[in-house]
């Protein structure tokens, strides 16, 4: 039970769980709309959104996409960053594991406590769009929770890498991989406009592979890229999982031989 405790005691969870769960139940039951002679208009808790308020936001831009927009971004914050922070401060074990089989242990029970910190994190958020919207799972916003979740795993990854490489201080490797995540997202624009610049197609292609291996904050609106899973998460656990296996042999006790009497 130790290794579970590590993540959180019974206590927390529960009131980390029954706090987001609260507030889904109360946005569900508060947020509605309705179409009348006034036009499209939104009721909170009894009350209705004043009109004046969505026709400024609609001579910028439409209401629902707005809200959307938002919604998407605070999704592309908050469940990596929230996967990442609830799952890496706990995991040295994994990140100065001597075999495979004690880092997988450690890495999986971490990734899950990051799943289940997140997920229930952007709960009040379906309720917000079942409210608002009249879809509890929009597709957008579910691709990205998905794209969120992906650099919340490449974020982890590169951590407890970076960590074997400076161990006196775990928020070293931890500022490094955030680095590499802005890093990751500025590479996003040479993918896209790197020929413009004068780049060779090579050189693009390079600059592509490099940036599905790396971790990157952009919230991209098209379904998820099977790069980036082959290289950003599974390229990476296996290179954790090839030094965890070396670790293992370096540690491993040598037999003993007997000696026999003469």
């Amino acid at each position: 039970m130790d290794i579970f405790d590590k993540f959180g005691s019974m206590k927390l969870c529960i009131t980390w769980a029954a706090i987001f769960v609260v507030l889904f139940l109360v946005l569900l039951f508060g947020l509605g709309t309705s179409n009348g002679p006034e036009g499209f208009a939104i009721h909170a808790f009894g009350a209705t959104v004043p009109q004046n308020l969505l026709a400024s936001v609609s001579q910028v831009a439409d209401p629902m996409q707005f809200l959307r927009s938002l919604l998407r971004s605070f999704i592309g914050w908050t469940v990596p960053f929230t996967f990442l922070l609830t799952a890496y401060f706990n995991m040295g074990d994994a990140a100065e594991s001597s075999g495979v089989k004690d880092f997988c242990l450690e890495f999986l029970i971490g990734a899950a406590w990051g799943l289940f910190y997140s997920q229930l994190l952007i709960l009040p958020v379906w309720a917000l769009c079942e409210g608002v919207m009249g879809s509890l799972l929009p597709l957008p916003l579910l691709l990205a929770d998905a794209h969120a979740l992906i650099l919340g795993l490449q974020l982890l990854l590169w951590g407890i890498l970076l960590n074997r490489a400076v161990r006196s201080n775990r928020g070293v490797p931890l500022l490094l991989a955030l680095g590499l995540g802005a890093v990751g997202t500025k590479l996003v624009y040479f993918v896209d406009f790197g020929e413009a610049f004068g780049m060779t197609r090579g050189l693009v292609k390079f600059v592509e592979i490099l940036n599905h291996f790396l971790p990157s904050t952009h919230v991209a609106e098209e379904p998820i890229a099977w790069g980036t899973l082959v290289y950003g998460v599974l390229a990476v656990f296996l290179v954790l999982l090839l030094l965890s296996l070396l670790a293992g042999r370096k540690t491993a006790p040598e037999p003993r031989v007997a000696h026999r009497r003469s």
